[in-house]
């Protein structure tokens, strides 16, 4: 698995997320939930499933965190300074 895409299929996901939760994490866990993972034809459908089931899991895990705490956890130090 390339980490390089991982990484990348991993911010999108959690922006789109947040995006979609208004910065609220619980609101984004539920989209995130809700997403479907890639078809078998998609290309990088293992870094996107990877990187899918990742966000799904810290997110869950972490409803009642705050934003700041769940973007450290995910390893995006400069996204949670610019949340702050």
């Amino acid at each position: 698995m390339d980490q390089n895409l991982f990484t990348q299929y991993l911010r999108e996901y959690t922006l789109e997320a947040l995006e979609h939760g208004g910065d609220n994490v619980s609101a984004a866990a539920d989209y995130l939930e809700k997403k479907s993972r890639a078809s078998i034809l998609s290309k990088d459908r293992k870094e996107k499933n990877a990187a899918l089931l990742r966000a799904q899991k810290v997110f869950s895990s972490s409803r009642e965190r705050s934003l700041y705490v769940l973007l450290k956890s995910l390893g995006f130090d400069e996204l949670a300074k610019d949340k702050l």
